[in-house]
């Protein structure tokens, strides 16, 4: 009785993570080679910069939001990190608190606009990408960053214990993910507004604060990937962000939250950007044409995320 009533409880969780074992077994087969240590890290990190993204867009589509200007924040930070730092370590002590600081007051003009000025979270957000990626391009004259600093790539490209410090990283952020959700007063008011805002304000929460403060998180969050993505990649380059827009809103949808908000569980979105990650793996070992991969990589996320979907609604 009590694992009926477990599993009827965290079943979307569960069948997140049996469809990336699935996906993972079914290439490993195909591809041994797929299943290696040395790949099964890279895999890891390539899931950790999406999964890090995800946790502030979890915490906003929780509310019944959704944040799109996660991508050129993730390409300022990576620019701003390469350019102030300089290829050296001491700037990293002023520059990466700056960088945060500064897409998490991103973040929060987009909530506050949402909040406070009634604008609608796809029109603010995008438009705010927009905005994001017009400032840059003209700081920069559309030139490249510089290279990252030693200890941006320590941490981006190295491993401690022989385990990438990335996944150190991405694990420590997830255990303050799941006890800002589960275990303090802020997780429980972003479900309560995603059910009912209306409910949720006569029950005394400040809506507006509430929601202003998940999108300052997501700021908070797309500019730590940023950061961490020049580490991992060595350098910066505009747009190094994009893919990550798509993707970090397909994991939390795969992993389980509702689009419409009001449940979720960020251990979902980490089952989704393992997903993700084992997905484009997979389509690359099958050296498909360039232009069929992102077809067909498109066309698996949509009929993954309206699985999910459906999951969720049949069982509320």
């Amino acid at each position: 009785m009590k694992g009926n009533t477990f599993f009827k409880k965290h079943q979307n969780l569960i069948f997140s993570y049996l469809a990336a074992l699935l996906l993972f077994a079914a290439i490993s087969v195909y591809k041994p080679g797929f299943a290696s240590v040395n790949h099964i890290k890279v895999l890891a990190q390539e899931s950790a910069i999406i999964g890090i993204v995800a946790i502030g867009q979890t915490f906003v589509i929780i509310t019944g939001g959704i944040d799109l200007s996660v991508a050129w924040m993730i390409s300022i930070a990576a620019i701003m990190v390469t350019r102030l730092g300089g290829g050296g370590n001491e700037a990293m002590i002023w520059s990466v608190p700056l960088i945060l600081i500064m897409t998490a007051f991103f973040g929060l003009v987009n909530g506050a606009c949402i909040a406070y000025l009634r604008m609608p979270p796809i029109v603010m957000t995008l438009g705010m990408n927009i905005i994001l990626q017009g400032g840059l391009v003209a700081v920069t004259q559309g030139a490249p960053g510089s290279y990252a600093s030693d200890l941006l790539v320590i941490l981006g490209q190295k491993a401690f214990l022989g385990i990438p410090w990335l996944l150190w990283i991405w694990g420590l952020l997830t255990v303050l993910a799941m006890l800002l959700l589960f275990r303090m007063k802020y997780g429980r008011e972003l479900f309560a507004i995603g059910n009912n805002s209306v409910v949720a304000t006569y029950s005394g929460v400040n809506v507006n604060a509430v929601v202003m403060w998940s999108y300052g998180f997501s700021g908070l969050t797309a500019g730590l990937a940023g950061i961490l993505l020049a580490g991992k990649v060595g350098s910066s380059y505009l747009g190094m962000g994009d893919a990550l827009q798509f993707q970090s809103i397909a994991a939390v949808a795969i992993g389980g939250t509702s689009m419409m908000g009001g449940s979720g569980n960020y251990l979902g979105s980490v089952a989704g950007a393992f997903t993700i990650t084992i997905l484009l793996g997979i389509l690359a070992a099958l050296n498909l044409p360039y232009g069929v991969q992102k077809m067909a990589y498109g066309l698996i996320v949509l009929g993954s995320v309206l699985m999910a979907a459906r999951k969720i609604k049949n069982s509320r």
